[in-house]
């Protein structure tokens, strides 16, 4: 005999939450391999270098946001930025324009 197909399980139901809830945060948007060659040569950083970074995120639309987080390469014009997702506290690893990006106190 099958299952109810009317009313899904509680953790189908559960999951589609969470899904919805993670869509509505949005994700970071990095630039292409291409804009970042374009910003020129890139430099290692020998210990990451603390920010604060514009991050363009894509939610329906780009919002950018304010996020603390580690300058860990660089070129003449863009940041590779590493920040802890608030979320999932996972790393986020994202390429910005270098004017994005200044350096906390």
């Amino acid at each position: 005999m099958g299952g109810n197909r009317r009313y899904p399980d509680a953790a189908d139901q559960r999951a589609d939450e969470i899904r919805l809830e993670q869509e509505k945060l949005g994700n970071p948007v990095s630039l292409t391999t291409a804009e970042v060659r374009h910003t020129g040569a890139r430099a290692e950083a020998p210990e990451p270098v603390p920010v604060i970074a514009s991050v363009r995120y894509r939610v329906v639309y780009e919002e950018p946001r304010r996020v603390e987080g580690e300058a860990v390469a660089w070129t003449r014009g863009a940041v590779l930025v590493k920040y802890p997702d608030p979320m999932t506290r996972q790393d986020r690893l994202v390429w910005v324009y270098a004017n994005a990006v200044t350096r906390r106190t």
